[in-house]
């Protein structure tokens, strides 16, 4: 049924009823089926309201509507009375096919749409079992959204211990303990010193296997899982791939004890506009339909499509590129709307807004944000480089419906669970990775229009694309993940992952030091462990770190860290650092010097940014060099470029910009690129000398401080912005308990409310 035979329909009670005979036949698998419904909802809402419980039902939302009112919807609801017989809680056919996957099942590999449930049916799950569990996700945005989700799970259970890092801390309680992790973070799973065994894992996002460096660690971690739990039941999650089973071949787990299946089934519809290229015009489209751009398969879309989305009654997420925010272009073609825009005024949203821009030092009038700027007004930007705390802030701040409009890049897509009303795809170039991937980000994204919700009534969405034809190549295109997993590919010995896949693949691996052993060879090397000498003698030379390292009287020794740091890194590869590679690497260590002197982030940012835009000289002339972030090691980093290297001018150097890039660089090149490396290094250097001061440099590189209140309240999970505040309500703590004074029931709102779930 085309979409001109739904809107000039005179019967839509025949067509609502040959899709409700469609959706119990065959499930909600065709999603034609639930665009056709859309436009039923928006052009015939009465005829659709005596059908909308039916539809649910029909769909599987069973939780929807728990009180049916018709015959069908009573008969359907018996699946949902079996589930929560079955499971405790009422759960669509998806998610209870998921449920006795996992409990038959010690390999589960799915794929199934964004709004499918998977990560409903995993916590659910997770409640039900007695031992303990790891989520894997592939960035730390998720690890915040998951731990706020499985919090609100286990709100006011004492018996489990939701942690972002891996720790066995609280001996005495001894709660179960669910941690949400990274590949890079689940390292510490393996260390000597971690004896907590795991039941569970939880492998998110898990087409990640295939995307290059990335894919090599997550490999690496499932090999090293399988070796060291060969107990725990694994269950990997994908969206949109076609072969979710090709997990198993990849790690050679048996499939007699695995269970594989992509669904199909979706829940939310989507409505789809475009805009003409040539007669400018607003359309309603299918991407569904044989040539569905074609004006002849088309409908009018009555008026502008933005006077509709930018109504300020809706949500809207705008995908642009990230390098049309750096240069301010993503604002082209909506300034008029944004301008017309006044301040908010409501008082929780302005206090997101101040923590924000507090946070970031742009409550310092020199330094101007245009990301606060906007936010005042109820539009925000989202993308991978605002610093995560800020970032969790942000999309607090859309969840809230305090957003009028939200500019983003794919980065929003990558399971964050934020509604919106409209998709407003301004590019459709995803970047990164192979066509593959680009892909399934496009089909990511898309999946953020009109998210499921708890609400009795029909869910569904808006998408606008200014490339019609573009946009339903994209959509029809199938992504299938290679049954090869990347540790077994061929390698350049000039590769600097080849030595991590030889070491893996050979079982010559330090699971302690996180390192092959061949690395760890390099680094026992007398050179190696003088310059691991050098730095603790002047890092620890005086009472403070700060004392030690600060000022002009001291720049002698920060050189000589510097440097010492350089030789163990390098030591570690085997190879020189190429010239950009060398740059970023100075770069990223004076960074972390501030960062152990105590200096804050925004503190950080303004040294940053004085420098580069030469505030010693009025900002007059040339930015100053400065090498944006990149993770390390990678030998293509050769030909140095500097951050603000398309500017003539120091006074037009963005601070957002800088704020962005420093927090890559600690993000990306200190804790994912450098610190597991000098962490072997001290270990390696105290078993040769026996120095007892290694361990202050571990914990430091560990935990960014040797104050050992902080250390202990940040491997409870608190975070760090609270911990001074924390520290005076704190009696006791080690690594079995932890008891704070009487007075902690008196502390401001925020801070019991971080403590209420350690008390007795």
């Amino acid at each position: 049924m085309s979409i001109g035979d739904i809107v000039g329909s005179v019967n839509p009670h025949q067509g609502l009823s040959e899709i409700l005979e469609e959706l119990h036949r065959d499930g909600p698998v065709n999603e034609s089926a639930l665009e056709a419904l859309s436009y039923y909802k928006v052009f015939h809402p009465e005829e659709f309201f005596f059908y909308e419980e039916r539809v649910l039902s029909a769909l599987g939302l069973f939780y929807k509507n728990q009180e049916p009112s018709n015959l069908y919807s009573l008969l359907m609801s018996e699946f949902g009375v079996r589930h929560k017989e079955d499971y405790g809680v009422v759960l669509t056919p998806v998610q209870a096919s998921m449920r006795r996957a996992i409990d038959d099942s010690r390999f589960v590999s799915i794929s199934a749409p964004t709004s499918a449930g998977k990560s409903y049916s995993i916590r659910d799950y997770i409640a039900g079992i007695r031992g303990n569990a790891v989520v894997v996700v592939p960035t730390r945005a998720l690890i915040a959204e998951y731990v706020k989700l499985m919090r609100r799970r286990f709100y006011n259970d004492k018996n489990v211990m939701i942690l972002s890092h891996v720790d066995d801390v609280f001996k005495n309680r001894s709660p179960r303990k669910i941690f949400i992790l990274t590949p890079e973070r689940a390292r510490e799973l393996f260390l000597d010193s971690f004896g907590v065994d795991v039941d569970f894992f939880f492998f998110d996002e898990a087409q990640v296997s295939d995307e290059g460096r990335r894919g090599i660690h997550f490999d690496v971690l499932v090999r090293r899982v399988e070796r060291k739990f060969p107990n725990a039941k694994l269950f990997f999650a994908h969206p949109f791939i076609e072969n979710p089973e090709a997990q198993f071949r990849k790690h050679r787990f048996p499939e007699e004890d695995g269970f594989s299946k992509s669904y199909r089934q979706a829940a939310v519809g989507k409505i789809f506009v475009h805009k003409h290229s040539q007669n400018k015009k607003y359309y309603y489209f299918s991407p569904h339909v044989s040539n569905g751009h074609h004006i002849q398969n088309c409908v009018d879309f009555r008026g502008r499509f933005e006077d509709f989305a930018l109504d300020g009654e809706k949500a809207v997420l705008v995908y642009v590129s990230k390098r049309s925010i750096y240069n301010g272009k993503f604002l082209d073609g909506f300034a008029r709307y944004v301008d017309k825009l006044q301040d908010i005024n409501d008082a929780e949203a302005v206090s997101i807004i101040d923590k924000i821009s507090s946070m970031i030092g742009a409550d310092n009038n020199e330094h101007q944000s245009r990301m606060v700027f906007l936010m005042r007004k109820g539009v925000v930007i989202h993308h991978g480089s605002i610093p995560l705390e800020a970032r969790l802030l942000v999309e607090d701040f859309i969840t809230k419906r305090f957003a009028k409009l939200c500019f983003a890049t794919s980065t929003l897509a990558q399971g964050v669970n934020m509604p919106f009303d409209i998709v407003w795809l301004e590019s459709m170039r995803f970047l990164g990775g192979d066509k593959r991937f680009q892909t399934l980000a496009f089909k990511n994204l898309i999946g953020r229009a009109g998210r499921l919700s708890n609400s009795n009534s029909f869910d569904y969405g808006y998408i606008y694309t200014k490339s019609a034809k573009l946009f339903i190549d994209k959509i029809s295109s199938e992504v299938s993940l290679s049954d090869e997993s990347i540790l077994d590919q061929e390698f350049s010995e000039d590769d600097d992952e080849a030595e991590l896949v030889y070491a893996i693949n050979n079982n010559e691996f330090d699971d302690d030091k996180n390192l092959p052993l061949s690395k760890l060879g390099r680094l026992s090397s007398d050179e190696v462990v003088q310059a691991c000498q050098d730095i603790l003698e002047r890092v620890y030379r005086e009472e403070t770190i700060k004392a030690s390292l600060s000022g002009a009287e001291n720049k002698g020794h920060r050189d000589s860290v510097n440097d010492s740091f350089l030789t163990i890194y390098e030591a570690s590869l085997g190879r020189e650092l190429k010239q950009l590679e060398f740059s970023i690497f100075m770069e990223g260590m004076g960074i972390f010097l501030h960062v152990i002197q105590g200096r804050s982030f925004k503190e950080i940012v303004a040294l940053r940014y004085n420098w580069i835009s030469r505030k010693d000289s009025n900002h007059l002339g040339f930015p100053r060099f400065s090498p944006p972030a990149h993770v390390l090691p990678n030998i293509a980093l050769d030909e140095p470029y500097s951050l603000f290297s398309d500017e003539d001018d120091a006074g037009k150097v963005g601070y957002d910009r800088v704020v962005y890039d420093t927090y890559d660089y600690i993000d990306k090149v200190i804790t994912f690129s450098l610190v597991d490396v000098f962490v072997a290094a001290f270990k390696v250097y105290k078993e040769h000398l026996g120095d007892p001061t290694a361990d202050k440099m571990i914990e430091l590189l560990r935990y960014g401080t040797n104050n050992s209140m902080h250390t202990l309240l940040l491997r409870y999970g608190f975070p760090a912005e609270n911990l001074s505040e924390i520290s005076e309500y704190v009696q006791f703590v080690n690594e079995y308990d932890i008891i704070f004074k009487d007075n902690v029931r008196d502390a401001p709102a925020y801070i019991y409310d971080l403590v209420e779930w350690y008390l007795p």
